[in-house]
């Protein structure tokens, strides 16, 4: 049987734990070990060897220091966050851990002692997550592009074409890549600011994308928002059965359409009783 946990912590003061324990002080650990050998480097007669021996050196002792931790954060979390699957699956789609199963897993540091506690915590994953419904949320939601957005987007991409007209102007012909990808993007952020369509309407009846019928909550699965990293940039989506949408343009932020997933399906359940 498992243990009286507390679960009294939500899921993102858990990630945000994680992300201290996991991804930034690994960060600190790789970045001071390769810091410290360009000044070992610049200080003595060494040579530049001690440069790459410092960036082996700095991204194992990052590694290290994640594989220490990870597991005293797993334990932690999972005994006090009653949502144990959105815990893991944010987790993962933020690299603090990696999904179960994944050879990145087996170099986790574990003793016998935590083995067998996060074997016994591992029940609470049988378990369905618990949401709430929440008054604040109309009985309907609906998504429009955000103008603002668009408006400071439609401002770069107008600033990019006119470098590059200013490049063509002084027979730099580099400036013609610059004014056309330009005049691409800005062309589309107008369609998009002459786009007055909502782009998602949410309700206790399902989920409806543009020009597309409504998709009730007995056909939806795996829904979720989540963050996908592209190199330096990050990408915000809406996802649900094969669709996926990028919201960083819409007039919602991250947290509130996931909170409006939660309480819509909490209603149609509560509406719709098996």
């Amino acid at each position: 049987m498992i243990e009286i946990m507390r679960e009294n912590i939500s899921v993102e003061q858990a990630l945000r734990r994680g992300r201290w324990q996991l991804k930034y002080l690994p960060m600190i650990a790789t970045f001071g070990c390769i810091t410290g050998s360009f000044f070992i480097s610049n200080q003595t007669t060494t040579g530049g060897w001690v440069i790459p021996i410092g960036f082996i050196s700095g991204f194992s002792i990052g590694w290290l220091v994640w594989s220490y931790f990870v597991m005293e954060w797993k334990i932690w979390a999972y005994e006090n966050v009653r949502n144990i699957h959105e815990l893991q699956r944010k987790a993962v789609d933020e690299k603090l851990i990696w999904e179960s199963g994944s050879w990145f897993e087996k170099t986790e540091f574990k003793n016998y002692q935590q083995k067998l506690k996060l074997k016994q915590l591992e029940e609470k994953f049988l378990e369905k997550d618990i949401f709430k419904d929440d008054i604040s949320v109309p009985r309907e939601t609906i998504i429009f592009y955000s103008r603002i957005t668009i408006l400071v987007l439609l401002i770069l991409f107008l600033g990019v074409s006119f470098l590059g007209t200013y490049l063509l102007v002084e027979k730099e012909y580099f400036g013609l890549i610059l004014l056309i990808f330009g005049l691409f993007l800005s062309f589309n952020q107008i369609k998009k600011l002459k786009d007055k369509a909502p782009q998602i309407i949410l309700n206790d009846k399902g989920i409806k994308l543009k020009n597309e019928n409504l998709i009730p909550w007995s056909k939806i699965y795996n829904d979720r928002v989540f963050s996908q990293s592209n190199g330096k940039s990050s990408t915000n989506y809406l996802a649900f059965n094969d669709e996926k949408i990028v919201i960083d343009e819409l007039s919602i932020k991250f947290n509130e359409l996931e909170n409006l997933l939660h309480v819509y399906r909490v209603r149609y359940e509560n509406n719709n009783p098996n």
